[in-house]
């Protein structure tokens, strides 16, 4: 048996167990995207700190965000959306033969849902699925193999670099709002009103992220869930101006 202890607020330990190690600290990470809320989660006070905002090198038209939404995937609608969503995908993986690229799922229900019933052989040949045990292994399978592989994942938003030829587009199933029936997630939300919105923008920058890694890199983002156009409206301002240049109107 394991106990697992999650934090719900750190800001009361933030500084006795990293800042006072140093005299000044530098914090870098191209999805703060809220400076002042993200200081209040560390507990700094806004005198004490100050915030360097930095232009992205990337070109904005070498990753263009296209919202092409075949419907809701919020829970009351999933069922009547999951049959468009396969059809979409299927459409951008003839658009894109012979590249790799990642399908972002979010949920496991998402993933099983497209890998079960992408039947045509020249797709389902290309779709590769992981489970929690085999991630890593099916990511190097992905980086090198030379068909044009496509990662199918509810858990590849961050932390993996697809540069160059190992993404040349990428697929948002569903807007990335976290799991209500965490509690961690709820108490979070009633500590903090602004976290919810905070957290899913930052999923999604994150998202668009894995595919473009450097100036030269190119990639299309498709965003496919109709409940972005909702959440972009009410949240557009969290989202940084590189984000908002890449989105095809």
């Amino acid at each position: 048996k394991k106990v697992v202890y999650r934090a719900i607020d750190v800001s009361k330990f933030a500084e006795e167990y990293l800042f006072r190690m140093g005299h000044k600290v530098l914090l870098m990470s191209a999805t703060i995207l809220d400076p002042e809320s993200f200081a209040k989660s560390l507990g700094i006070p806004c005198d004490d700190c100050e915030v360097i905002r930095m232009p992205s090198p990337f070109p904005a038209e070498n990753r263009p965000i296209f919202q092409s939404t075949i419907g809701s995937m919020s829970s009351s609608q999933i069922n009547y959306s999951l049959p468009k969503l396969k059809e979409a995908v299927e459409a951008i993986l003839d658009a894109h033969t012979g590249e790799k690229g990642i399908i972002h799922c979010h949920t496991y229900r998402i993933a099983r849902y497209l890998k079960y019933n992408i039947k045509t052989r020249k797709h389902a040949k290309r779709i590769l699925i992981h489970n929690s045990d085999n991630r890593d292994a099916i990511l190097r399978k992905h980086i090198n193999s030379k068909e044009p592989t496509v990662l199918l994942s509810p858990s590849m938003s961050e932390g993996v670099d697809l540069k160059g030829d190992l993404s040349k587009f990428q697929i948002v199933c569903k807007v990335p709002y976290p799991y209500l029936g965490d509690p961690i997630v709820k108490k979070r939300m009633n500590k903090n009103k602004g976290w919810y919105a905070l957290q899913t923008a930052k999923s999604i920058v994150q998202s668009c992220g894995r595919s473009v890694r450097n100036e030269t890199d190119q990639a299309v983002t498709y965003i496919l869930d109709n409940d972005w156009h909702n959440f972009y409206r009410k949240n557009a301002s969290i989202f940084p101006e590189d984000f908002k240049n890449a989105i095809i109107k």
